[in-house]
């Protein structure tokens, strides 16, 4: 059992945020629990940023802790600013521009004092930031649940990262992996994971601000990082048989995600470049039917027909897959 009331650090990433980080900050200063800290770790902004969090440091003090990077460190680096900043038992990791909902805190840490928990998450909203809509909730049917870090592996990480919570003594000594310069949260998430239990918060106590400008808009730039997660976890325990081959299922998962969007975008040069990592995680008839696919929608006509079908039936997709 962990204390009643154990210390919470939020941690915030920031960078040229100066329009949004303050609700950001006020959505955490919202919280009922009555033991946390914000720390907010802002990379060197050339806006206004810096001075928004000194403001909230005047006024809320012991409770909005700034860190200032004097050069940018990029995402990686930014996260170990913040993670090695904190103080707390439990750790909560927050965007600059996200948002926490009401009882989040209290209803989180609550699932921790299970001691073998080490990390947790739980439904968000992810909206347009330009109009308010939401687009979607993540984690509304049991094939999108993740129950362990075989799951984790398997379904390309947690849907919206805002939304975990780890146990600081179930980190990882290195923070976020230093090998990995912007897709950190996956592996970090992993190896919390490899350390206990992965328990789901129900309900939805969060909001995740999709704008265009963050890494889920350059999956394609960044899929020879993602997918090194697999080949960095996989090469860590090679006498785990299980786990090798759900890092097989998942690379294959990532990618199909990955087919989906280039797809939709009607990117056919993007299309066959995944030929050559298809290969990589797929086998026998799974490989050849993959390779097949993938012919066919390299085709103008093909490909244009499907991406105009596809957007039609993505959450059938998505949730089912």
């Amino acid at each position: 059992m962990i204390e009643r009331f154990p210390k919470v650090s939020v941690m915030v990433v920031t960078y040229n945020q100066e329009d949004l980080i303050s609700d950001t900050i006020e959505s955490v200063l919202a919280q009922d629990y009555p033991n946390f800290e914000i720390v907010v770790s802002d990379d060197a902004s050339t806006d206004g940023t810096a001075n928004v969090i000194r403001d909230y440091e005047t006024r809320f003090p012991g409770v909005v802790r700034g860190v200032y990077n004097k050069i940018n460190l990029g995402i990686t680096g930014n996260s170990n600013t913040a993670f090695f900043a904190c103080e707390g038992e439990l750790i909560a990791l927050l965007g600059g521009d996200d948002l926490f909902l009401p009882g989040k805190l209290s209803a989180q840490v609550a699932l921790f004092e299970d001691p073998e928990v080490t990390i947790s998450y739980h439904g968000v909203d992810v909206f347009v930031h330009q109009t308010g809509e939401v687009l979607f909730t993540t984690n509304t049917t049991e094939n999108e649940q993740v129950r362990d870090v075989y799951d984790l592996i398997a379904k390309g990480g947690i849907p919206g990262a805002s939304s975990i919570m780890v146990r600081r003594s179930a980190c990882p000594a290195h923070g976020f992996h230093p090998d990995f310069p912007a897709v950190t949260d996956w592996i970090f998430s992993i190896e919390v994971a490899l350390k206990g239990k992965v328990q789901e918060l129900h309900g939805v106590y969060g909001k995740y601000r999709k704008h265009g400008l963050g890494a889920s808009e350059r999956t394609f730039e960044l899929l020879d990082e993602s997918l090194k997660t697999l080949s960095v976890v996989s090469a860590a325990h090679p006498t785990n048989k299980k786990l090798q081959e759900t890092c097989m299922k998942g690379g294959y998962r990532y990618l199909l995600g990955e087919l989906y969007r280039q797809v939709v975008k009607g990117n056919a040069e993007k299309v066959v470049a995944l030929k050559k990592y298809f290969r990589n995680y797929s086998v026998g008839f799974k490989r050849i039917l993959t390779l097949a696919v993938l012919d066919l929608l390299s085709q103008k006509w093909v490909l244009s027909f499907v991406s105009t079908s596809l957007p039609k039936i993505k959450n059938l997709i998505k949730r089912n897959i």
